[in-house]
């Protein structure tokens, strides 16, 4: 599976699709959306075995479900205005410490104060950290991959050096044996010497006519 075609990339594309629609007031294509992200999670939840992951993309499929009904509860009780629903939803980036969560809103009547009630500040609190668990499960995903990568190396690598080790393999004993050993001798080629007291040409001789004779010889 490519990794732009992953269960949590498409997901992440049906979010932002959802906030344009949020934005254009087309708020029943907006809660399919959401819907189709939500699956798209589920699916996503079953190819991990990490407990991190697990969790973030488990609170990013609640957030998905709570904004389905929230858009309907809306529409229930009076048609919102698109911009005040995308900030509800709106995705932020965590990277850049310049940014802070943004929530666009109608401006109040001249000489009232619109005050943030208990769910509004609930809502800014889950999407700010849905954010930054989406954040944690794309770096977690991230290195898995990498872990992958590195064990498929040391594997190749492993195989890359049994090969160097047969096609050169070390010289048996036998063969190191017979390099060192001296060189033979044909004892059939070697002259039959007899002892001085047997041979003719030492008998009866002193010791100074053997001394001359091997002298001389």
């Amino acid at each position: 599976m490519e990794v732009m075609d992953s269960p949590l990339n498409q997901a992440h594309y049906y979010s932002r699709k959802a906030d344009r629609l949020v934005a254009k007031e087309k708020y029943g294509e907006a809660i399919l959306c959401h819907g189709q992200a939500a699956e798209l999670l589920k699916e996503a939840l079953s190819t991990t075995q990490s407990e991190q992951v697990r969790l973030s993309l488990a609170i990013q499929r609640d957030r998905h479900l709570q904004q389905q009904q929230l858009i309907q509860v809306s529409c229930t009780q009076g048609q919102p205005k698109g911009k005040t629903m995308v900030s509800f939803s709106k995705h932020t980036s965590v990277r850049s410490s310049q940014t802070a969560l943004q929530y666009e809103a109608q401006p109040p009547p001249v000489g009232r104060k619109t005050a943030k009630d208990d769910k509004t500040r609930l809502e800014e609190h889950t999407t700010a950290i849905a954010d930054l668990w989406n954040l944690v499960a794309l770096l977690l995903k991230e290195n898995e991959q990498l872990s992958e990568e590195h064990e498929k190396l040391k594997v190749e690598n492993a195989r890359l050096k049994r090969g160097l080790d047969e096609e050169s393999p070390l010289t048996s004993v036998a063969e190191t044996a017979k390099m060192f050993s001296p060189p033979s001798v044909n004892l059939l080629n070697v002259p039959h010497l007899q002892p001085p007291g047997e041979d003719p040409a030492f008998v009866g001789k002193s010791k100074r006519e053997l001394v001359l004779h091997l002298f001389t010889a």
